[in-house]
């Protein structure tokens, strides 16, 4: 059969099922190995849709010949024709299916730009929040773009945009999928309080956050992206008797992703904290191998201010009680209990006093008592909660980080305690 253009060249593969076959040829063409690999045993349209093929993937194949059809040579062997691939491909939503949106990125190896001699990695951060990811990619040496990120806090939003210089959006539910600028990494730390052992463990079934999840996926339907870096609490892996991570790995899987995931604690990476976080990344290409890292551990007493006046006046309502046991090696060492003068009790995560000579617990948002958030320390025979300043450093930002014109401490704790660890992120992304 001899194609009048290119047109019905597409339309005989995905209306006929004409069969083709997945070549490697010009190995100047950058990406053909990776695409080879990924449909070489793909035949026909349905068996590409199947190995995580979309109709922009066949759009960009056909134009860069990674694809060959019966009789296209002829077609093409008129330099002169005007139903060129490059001037007829462009068009060829016009006989796509109604159901499939044809707006998809092409993967990573494809969707970059030069810049000063190095590949322009772009990426999107999600749930923003003070934008761990951002610090993580901005100090690499590959070189990465931040092209959208949003946050539903009005607050956040400001911070990120003082520290990172780009404009943010708000509510996800509320963006045009459409709008956001083709990327190759989508980041997202999305909502934990569903799933955390400090929250109520509703996952799913909390709708207003527990379906964030869902939004992400929507976004990866329309926009392809290569990789995602997802992060939320550790309990994620457990709730429901492991229902809920089923599900997300099974709706990754559908996408073509290789999952890799693991809980990761930050003391390990270089963190005066203690913070234990599940890492998913998902590769259309490969399938990421974390590395087993153990450093040394990082004690409190690196990051703390030697300026700070601040403590806790206890001596009115609490005893402060030795803790027996609190030299543990690679263990946050706590050192004291404070326990009510009239009740007698005590001793929770909010009245526990520790040591700065090893890693922190936990700093969390909704934690409350005389240590709320940051957590007790013993520094220099007093007793005090972290200022902001040693609490960004806890998490690997700089002490340097702007936020005082824009929210007070307490805000800013709050924010923290709902961050992401620069550290682990800084290792992550090293072998992307």
């Amino acid at each position: 059969m001899v194609y009048d253009n290119e047109k019905q060249i597409l339309n005989d593969i995905k209306k006929n099922n004409k069969t083709f076959k997945f070549q490697q040829e010009n190995k100047k063409l950058r990406g053909a190995k990776i695409k080879y690999e990924k449909y070489k045993s793909a035949t026909n349209y349905d068996e590409f849709l199947k190995l995580g093929g979309s109709n922009g993937d066949l759009k960009n194949d056909l134009q860069k010949g990674y694809i060959k059809i019966n009789e296209i040579d002829e077609v093409l062997s008129d330099n002169n024709s005007e139903h060129s691939i490059t001037s007829e491909i462009v068009d060829v939503e016009e006989i796509e299916d109604e159901n499939v949106d044809e707006n998809v990125d092409e993967n990573l190896e494809e969707n970059v730009e030069e810049s000063n001699g190095k590949k322009v990695i772009k990426y999107v951060d999600l749930f923003c929040g003070l934008g761990a990811f951002h610090e993580s990619f901005k100090k690499s040496k590959k070189n990465y773009e931040c092209v959208f990120a949003c946050d539903i806090n009005e607050n956040v939003r400001r911070i990120y945009e003082e520290n990172h210089g780009i404009k943010t959006h708000g509510d996800i539910n509320k963006i045009n999928i459409k709008n956001i600028p083709d990327f190759d990494i989508l980041c997202a730390g999305f909502p934990c309080q569903p799933f955390s052992i400090a929250g109520k463990k509703e996952g799913f079934n909390d709708k207003e956050k527990g379906n964030l999840f869902y939004n992400i996926l929507d976004i990866v339907d329309i926009k392809n992206p290569n990789t995602l870096i997802l992060e939320n609490v550790k309990n994620l892996l457990s709730i429901n008797n492991g229902k809920t991570f089923n599900i997300i790995y099974e709706e990754l899987c559908k996408r073509g992703y290789n999952v890799s995931y693991k809980i990761i604690d930050s003391k390990y990476y270089n963190s005066p904290q203690s913070r234990k976080r599940l890492l998913i990344i998902c590769d259309k290409i490969k399938k990421y191998i974390f590395k087993d890292i153990k450093n040394d551990i990082t004690p409190v007493s690196s990051i703390i201010d030697k300026d700070e006046i601040d403590e806790l006046d206890y001596h009115n309502k609490y005893n402060l009680i030795e803790n027996e046991c609190c030299y543990k090696k690679e263990s946050c060492n706590m050192k004291f209990k404070l326990i009510h003068k009239i009740s007698g009790k005590g001793g929770r995560q909010g009245e526990r006093v520790y040591l700065p000579n090893s890693c922190g617990p936990t700093i969390c948002a909704s934690s409350g008592g005389p240590g709320a958030k940051t957590g007790l320390y013993y520094i220099n025979g007093k007793v005090r909660r972290l200022n902001v300043n040693e609490t960004l450093q806890m998490f690997g930002f700089s002490k340097n980080y702007k936020w005082k014109d824009i929210v007070n401490k307490e805000d800013m704790l709050f924010y923290l305690g709902n961050s992401i660890v620069v550290n682990v992120i800084d290792e992550i992304i090293k072998d992307l």
